[in-house]
């Protein structure tokens, strides 16, 4: 049995991988440090203010959203922060798996 040297998690998690005795979840808290925040921003603004300038529709751009916190705040971002106008799409798939009857 692996367990991560830092925050004790063990082999047992699904998806779960271990690198110098560090999980993912670790060994992506440590990259997340070496990233230019500021610059990245700027970026998705340059990004989004060129979307706004040369949008031919009444959407800016599409999200795909599945109700959960993550793409909420993905969409409330584009709209309020980004000032962008947002098509939110969703899909429900049209045969559920084996898998999805189990559970």
């Amino acid at each position: 049995m692996k367990i991560c040297k830092r925050c004790i998690q063990l082999d047992t998690r699904p998806g779960i991988f271990f690198k110098d005795e560090l999980c993912g979840a670790c060994i992506w808290t440590d990259e997340k440090k070496h990233v230019n925040w500021d610059l990245r921003k700027k970026e998705l603004f340059e990004i989004s203010n060129w979307a706004k300038k040369n949008s031919t529709s009444a959407y800016d751009c599409v999200i795909g959203v599945s109700g959960g916190k993550d793409s909420t705040r993905q969409s409330l971002v584009a709209r309020d922060e980004l000032k962008l106008r947002c098509l939110l799409v969703n899909y429900e798939p049209e045969e559920i798996t084996q898998l999805a009857n189990t559970i």
